[in-house]
């Protein structure tokens, strides 16, 4: 027992540097002034979406991206259908001319589509785009703006879910939104190290001198993202680009996007493992390690606090039974089962360490909302958030690490 209070206030200690640090980083650099390309500067773009069997959104995606307010001269779209069974092509042929660019191959996933594009592009900037995305107008035109100087090789953006209605898509909502100020406290230390493979701009020179993605990797995004950095250049970050990405609906579905980007993450950390050096500077030092320390503490810690809910609840039970306490009598339940619980509650370290975190959430949320706009739902999303995230998070990293142990084999579709 002495061992496991140990580990917790060490999780508790690392998650309160760790908070501090990325805080004080981000205040630090916020007001630094950024030297922006101007209209006349801006630098020809290339935006590369491969579809596989998305018929329900491909007219969308790509309406998105041609009403963008970025000088229609200076950008061109390449669809790349990857062998899709349903309408994709016959869809996305309809916006064929000569801005709008159309092939098709036989499916050999996503990385070896992006990979197509990237061969038939003109542009000196590549953004990659999910076929299920949708973009402000001017999103792709603040993105370029920050290519400011040459070794800025990448450019993410402020990743959002669309119209949340489901309690794991309202989940999500929640944590794309805390994602917003995270990213650009990383990007203040240079230390991104995931660049969102819905809607990212890259340099093409980049892709002409280290190759293209990975065809096999089924996190393409992440391992493109160490490319970059173990070359020693630079991932910034757009707060104000805002993107609209469709959030899984179901459980399975859910779970199986999440094992595939936590396996990917275990497989890529292992090839790009030399990262994990003072070299590296505060990716290397401090973030990412910290990534993966906070992990290991996420998952002990919520499945020592369900062990202990559960212990708890059958002490508590016998307890109430040696003093004649009745569950379904509403004076007892006012009276003494409400006291004791709040006193247990307030009394426990780990829930004050929950509450400064629930602080801290709500001023990231703050944040997010000055970048987006008015948020839909906080106060009824946020509480489902801290509810139910750390669980399913711990849930879905131990099966990603089973099927790490067991060298399952992980799909990107």
């Amino acid at each position: 027992m002495e061992f496991i209070k140990f580990i917790i206030y060490v999780s508790i200690y690392v998650g309160l540097v760790a908070t501090s640090f990325f805080i004080l980083s981000f205040l630090s650099n916020k007001k630094k002034e950024v030297k922006l390309l101007s209209d006349d500067e801006l630098l020809t773009v290339s935006v590369i979406i491969p579809a596989y069997n998305e018929e329900k959104s491909i007219a969308k995606t790509i309406n998105s991206i041609l009403n963008s307010d970025y000088p229609a001269n200076k950008f061109e779209v390449i669809v790349v259908d990857d062998g899709s069974k349903d309408k994709t092509l016959e869809i996305a042929r309809a916006f064929e001319n000569k801005r709008v660019k159309i092939f098709t191959k036989p499916n050999g996933g996503k990385a070896s589509a992006l990979n197509f594009g990237i061969s038939k592009a003109k542009g000196e900037i590549i953004f990659t785009m999910d076929a299920d995305t949708h973009v402000d107008p001017s999103s792709m035109k603040k993105m370029v703006r920050l290519f400011n100087q040459d070794d800025i090789v990448s450019v993410t953006p402020a990743m959002l879910t669309t119209n949340p209605e489901t309690i794991l898509q309202r989940v999500q909502y929640m944590e794309y939104m805390l994602g917003l100020f995270l990213r650009k406290a990383f990007a203040s230390l240079d230390a991104i190290y995931i660049s969102p493979g819905a809607f990212s701009a890259y340099r093409k020179v980049f892709f002409d001198k280290y190759g293209g993605y990975k065809v096999g990797n089924i996190t393409e995004d992440l391992e493109m993202s160490l490319r970059i950095q173990s070359h020693g250049f630079i991932i910034q970050n757009c707060p104000e680009a805002l993107v609209y990405t469709i959030a899984p609906r179901k459980f399975k579905e859910l779970m199986v996007q999440r094992r595939r980007w936590y396996f990917g993450l275990i497989k890529n950390t292992i090839q790009y493992k030399h990262i994990l050096s003072k070299k590296y500077g505060d990716l290397g030092a401090f973030v990412f390690p910290i990534a993966w320390i906070s992990t290991f503490f996420a998952i002990f810690i919520a499945g020592f606090m369900l062990v202990k809910a559960i212990l708890n609840l059958n002490k508590e039970m016998i307890f109430l039974q040696t003093i004649n306490f009745h569950l379904f009598n509403q004076i007892d339940i006012n009276l003494f089962a409400i006291e004791r619980f709040f006193f247990l509650l307030f009394t426990d370290p780990v829930f004050w360490f929950v509450f400064i975190f629930m602080i801290l959430s709500a001023v990231y949320v703050k944040y997010a909302s000055k970048k987006i706009g008015k948020i839909s739902g906080l106060f009824f999303n946020l509480p489902i958030f801290f509810l139910l995230f750390s669980t399913l998070y711990s849930f879905w990293w131990i099966i990603s690490i089973i099927h790490a142990l067991f060298s399952k084999d992980v799909e990107w579709r």
